[in-house]
């Protein structure tokens, strides 16, 4: 088993909120892992992977996205939008999944970068 960071983060940097550190034997099985516990993940997967779907014109919500006003969304839009969005991400393998976080970027504070990297050194400090 090797130690995996999954970061969330906007351009402001690293809070103790935006990772976590899990033991897995892949990056799949963290995929797996976020996708079986979703709701523990919810908010990063919201900020990032929500993002480059709204947008992606194969598989996100384009006619219902075009159809929104794209500056603020009340909460009505939104829940029509995450009412489309949660059952598409819950039906991802975790390889899709994975290519999804991978797409994701840094856009100010709008849009998070979703990572999920194997951290193959410890440093001792003492």
């Amino acid at each position: 088993m090797a130690l995996f960071l999954i970061a969330c983060v906007y351009d402001e940097g690293v809070y103790e909120s935006s990772f976590r550190v899990v033991k897995a034997s892949s990056r799949e099985a963290v995929a797996k892992y976020i996708l079986n516990h979703y709701e523990s993940y919810e908010d990063f997967v919201r900020r990032s992977i929500f993002c480059e779907w709204l947008y992606d014109r194969k598989e996100g919500p384009a006619e219902l996205w075009d159809s929104m006003n794209h500056v603020i969304l009340n909460s009505a839009d939104s829940d029509k939008l995450m009412n489309v969005f949660r059952p598409w991400i819950l039906s991802l393998s975790p390889e899709e999944f994975l290519r999804w976080a991978d797409r994701t970027g840094v856009d100010g504070d709008s849009e998070a970068k979703l990572s999920v990297y194997e951290i193959k050194e410890i440093e001792a400090c003492d």
